[in-house]
């Protein structure tokens, strides 16, 4: 006979848990991890929902190598939420997980943990509390200029419009004499122009205080671009579009940051607002 892992009675043979515990701990995840979520959202500490956790984790027996991994991921869903709602500063993120025994180098590569330095770089612009980047800068920044962020492995890509031509027809010839012809004339059809997504190339993205900077790495595409010269920025989930004056949209797209545009979108704003004003 087999005992149960998580309630710790007899299951029959060739079983380790009842159908029903099994049932009733997944259950309890999922409600540990909502819990969280919202705690993380709402700004709370670890130790105001400690009781809450430790109830769930008893009543639905679940097993400790399972709670910290739930309490790792409602904290990350909690707090990407939390972060994109709008610009954060304050660290009580950060406490909420250290207080329930998990490491920021176990949170580093989490959605949330990405989002609140995101929310935070977003804050520090708003409220003229910018740091200095601190990662590599291969640009030469002009006088007073200040590196905000940067970003490598980014594509770059440009909207291209070609033409062609449908509903043509290149004519025929016809022999009248020896060694004369009759040719024809061809029509060649209508201009039909499409707009496509063009790869221009893919390398080192950089915000300043005033103008971003591109480094091609596979064409050598490289360019400063003023904020002053920017007439538009379109937010896209994984990448922001950027609109030169007189210009067509360029699009930047981080290959290794997922669902980045929302930072990206809001960060450049609020450089290019700083700047006009």
């Amino acid at each position: 006979m087999s005992i149960c892992r998580y309630c710790g009675q007899k299951t029959g043979w060739f079983k380790d848990a009842h159908d029903e515990c099994v049932q009733k701990a997944r259950l309890g995840l999922e409600a540990l991890k909502t819990c969280v979520a919202d705690a993380v959202v709402q700004g709370k500490k670890y130790d105001e929902v400690k009781d809450q956790i430790g109830g769930l984790v008893a009543d639905s027996s679940i097993p400790n190598d399972q709670v910290l991994p739930a309490i790792k991921e409602g904290w990350s869903e909690g707090a990407e939420k939390r972060s994109i709602a709008q610009p954060i500063s304050d660290a009580a993120m950060s406490d909420f997980y250290r207080a329930a025994g998990l490491t920021q180098e176990e949170m580093r590569k989490t959605a949330g943990f990405i989002a609140m330095v995101f929310s935070f770089l977003i804050w520090t612009v708003l409220h003229n509390q910018i740091e200095p980047y601190q990662g590599p800068v291969r640009f030469n920044l002009q006088h007073g200029e200040v590196p905000v962020f940067g970003i490598a492995n980014v594509l770059l890509t440009e909207e291209r419009t070609t033409s062609s031509y449908v509903g043509g027809y290149s004519g025929a010839s016809i022999r009248v004499a020896n060694g004369l012809y009759y040719h024809l004339g061809g029509v060649r059809g209508h201009k039909v122009e499409s707009t496509s997504l063009q790869e221009v190339d893919y390398g080192d993205f950089l915000m300043t205080t005033h103008a971003i900077y591109f480094g091609g790495t596979e064409k050598g595409v490289n360019f400063r671009l003023p904020y002053t010269q920017v007439v538009r920025f379109q937010p896209y989930s994984d990448a922001v579009g950027i609109c030169k004056d007189g210009g067509k949209e360029r699009i930047f797209a981080p290959q290794h940051v997922a669902e980045c545009g929302w930072f990206l979108f809001n960060i450049l704003q609020a450089l290019a607002a700083k700047e006009s004003a």
